[in-house]
């Protein structure tokens, strides 16, 4: 059969192809999933990618990664596991065709795998998600918010994903996968992050305009587009003024702290206070963006559960945006559920809708 006229010139990290290929040809080896079903799914791949479809491509590299073959398979040395060839397609994605929306696409393929090999193929899902999510916007490209809340998600970190392949590949997956993102990393100019030196530092009043100037400084960054302009500036006449702040320290023992970085000094704040039902409950915790992904929230919410400890509570809690989604799950991460909905009137025709989270200490 002839090929159809290309869209696309050939994906240079799947197999040359000389003919169309079909479902049926897939279809053929039923429960088999040996090397010619891995071959084929790579050439049906090809197939899809040059006639233009993406997305189509996509499934038929998840369906190559059902395969449970071992590392000692010789096809590996010519089609090795294709976590950078998935990484080649979301970076190379044509605007014109549809490719759907990835990171949600693996989000549920991980949350949602039967079996055969059920708990191989989700990992393989979810280091397929990792790589979505490191290369696609998240503004174009967004989580299934709904389904983490709903369903008690937790969307896995690096090092997660990274212990569940070294246990559970019978080949290479956990050296293929962190190629193909040291790759991405390359090929996009975003490398990786390290950790940074932080100390979280609680303050008196005399230090609360440097809280005022951050606050000032990250909302008008990172709220547009969650709240608006008019609301961002109506939280911060209120909230950040440091005669009101120093209020809260003396009526309600709020706690004020400064996070700082070594080389950097102060890149954000938080402030909590003690309920007397045993929970401590942030009020704030922002950190400047260009310090996101260093780790520097997860210290200082780290340091705040152990002053929750120290201070004899059961739990912390806090509220959060429903359309912060990296708060959200950040929150996740650090071992927050949702508890409730809560939606507050806080004046001048302005709402807080927001979900209340906590963790048991």
């Amino acid at each position: 059969m002839p090929l159809p006229p290309f869209v696309n010139d050939p994906h240079p990290l799947l197999p040359t192809i000389d003919r169309t290929y079909k479902a049926e040809e897939i279809n053929a080896f039923g429960k088999d999933r040996g090397p010619a079903f891995y071959e084929t799914c790579h050439l049906y791949a090809q197939s899809l990618w040059q006639i233009g479809f993406p997305a189509k491509c996509i499934l038929l590299l998840n369906r190559a990664l059902s395969s449970p073959m071992p590392g000692t398979e010789p096809l590996f040395q010519r089609l090795p596991l294709p976590y950078q060839a998935m990484a080649w397609l979301l970076i190379h994605r044509p605007a014109d065709q549809f490719i759907g929306n990835p990171r949600r696409h693996w989000q549920h393929l991980a949350t949602r795998m039967v079996e055969p090999n059920k708990e191989l193929r989700a990992w393989r899902a979810w280091a397929c998600w990792y790589l979505a999510k490191e290369i696609l916007p998240e503004a174009d490209f967004p989580a299934d918010l709904e389904q983490l809340r709903e369903e008690g998600v937790v969307e896995p970190t690096q090092g997660d994903i990274a212990d569940h392949l070294q246990d559970l590949s019978p080949a290479d997956d956990l050296a293929q996968w962190q190629a193909a993102l040291a790759w991405a990393d390359e090929q996009t100019g975003q490398g990786r992050r390290p950790p940074l030196q932080v100390r979280v530092r609680r303050i008196a009043e005399d230090e609360l305009p440097v809280v005022q100037r951050l606050g000032r400084e990250i909302w008008r960054q990172y709220y547009p587009g969650i709240i608006s302009n008019e609301q961002i500036e109506y939280m911060l006449s209120v909230w950040y003024q440091p005669d009101a702040m120093a209020r809260e320290m003396r009526s309600r023992g709020t706690w004020f702290a400064l996070i700082e970085v070594a080389a950097h000094g102060p890149v954000g704040y938080l402030s909590f206070e003690r309920y007397p039902e045993g929970v401590l409950f942030i009020n704030k915790l922002y950190v400047q963006a260009a310090m996101h992904g260093h780790g520097v929230g997860a210290a200082a919410l780290r340091w705040t559960q152990e002053r929750a400890v120290e201070l004899g509570c059961q739990s912390v809690q806090l509220r959060v945006n429903k359309r912060n989604v990296t708060a959200i799950r950040a929150y996740q991460r650090a071992g927050f559920r949702f508890a409730e909905d809560v939606c507050s009137d806080i004046g001048s025709g302005f709402v807080m809708d927001d979900y209340r989270m906590e963790k048991r200490l």
